[in-house]
């Protein structure tokens, strides 16, 4: 997978960080420096209008009045702040439309697919990873090459899962036990367990890896993957 680099997007990096400033300042000012304006300006001249004239008698008025006020300040402030919402979601509707914003959008899509493979092909990454950790990035890899799950339970093989991508269905198992597998009886089970399934593909996904004498004899055995995790 090649860099996705400024050049072959035509963008410029203070190009993407200017407009990502642009926006931020736009939706800072229209959803708090504006609405807090607004609502504390219309509150203050509601109170001056009416409850400033009101000098309450007894503990109850004051306690009434001080309900009262501050229910319209709500009112105040939350008025404002669904108008100058909308006026944000437009804005971002009508900056979206743009070919600046697609083209960025499109360069931030392709550079986070390539950070998130640049890491899970590195080798230490797997190696740090405990049972749970790992058996979640293989779901989470197997998401991100366009698989579907169907199910996810337990059983005596380890974490499995159907997946589906292509109309074609995939029994896919993580081992998680820090020893390789070595025991083609184990392969076996899972092959069985694929057929039963009606997978026509088995992932096996070893934290531990696999036995050199384990793999050559399946891959006689069965065109089924066999994944080394680490």
């Amino acid at each position: 997978m090649q860099i996705p680099t400024y050049r072959k997007f035509g963008l410029t990096k203070s190009q993407i960080e200017s407009k990502d400033y642009r926006d931020k300042r736009v939706s800072d000012i229209l959803t708090h420096h504006l609405t807090i304006i607004t609502g504390s300006a219309f509150g203050i001249t509601v109170y001056v209008l009416n409850y400033s004239k009101v000098d309450p008698s007894n503990l109850f008025q004051m306690m009434l009045k001080v309900f009262l006020f501050a229910s319209i300040g709500v009112m105040c402030v939350g008025v404002p702040a669904i108008l100058f919402k909308f006026i944000e979601l437009s804005y971002f509707k009508i900056v979206e439309s743009g070919d600046e914003h697609k083209t960025i959008k499109r360069f931030k899509q392709e550079r986070n697919r390539y950070d998130f493979w640049k890491l899970r092909q590195d080798y230490s990454f797997w190696r740090l990873l405990d049972g749970l950790g790992f058996e979640k990035e293989v779901m989470n890899t197997l998401l991100n090459s366009g698989f579907s799950v169907c199910y996810d339970q337990k059983d005596i093989t380890g974490n499995t899962l159907l997946i589906e991508k292509d109309a074609v269905n995939v029994y896919v198992v993580s081992n998680t036990r820090a020893l390789e597998i070595s025991d083609n009886s184990y392969i076996d089970t899972v092959l069985d367990r694929m057929n039963a399934s009606s997978c026509s593909k088995s992932f096996i996904f070893s934290q531990g890896g696999f036995s050199k004498k384990c793999v050559s004899i399946q891959k006689v055995k069965t065109q089924n993957y066999l994944i080394h995790g680490t």
